[in-house]
């Protein structure tokens, strides 16, 4: 019966340790680039006064072009 828990033990702790070399991490992005990238996303699409027909359906807009500034690491020249 020992034998069988060191064994049972020995798998467990060889599968996480195989999982855990081979899962990815997500990697957060810094608080600079968001910064940047919201500073951009500002000054390319400005703030509109809610319930104006202009606000209507940017909000997407500000997602997509925030998303690619993170992206492309802040660089939108690119």
């Amino acid at each position: 019966m020992g034998k069988l828990k060191r064994s049972f033990g020995a798998l467990i702790v060889f599968t996480l340790v195989a999982y855990l070399t081979t899962a990815q991490s997500a990697s957060a992005i810094t608080v600079e680039l968001a910064k940047k990238c919201r500073e951009m996303t500002i000054k390319a699409h400005p703030p509109q006064m809610a319930g104006s027909k202009a606000a209507a359906g940017v909000e997407k807009a500000e997602r997509d072009y925030f998303k690619a500034c993170v992206a492309k690491g802040g660089n939108m020249d690119k």
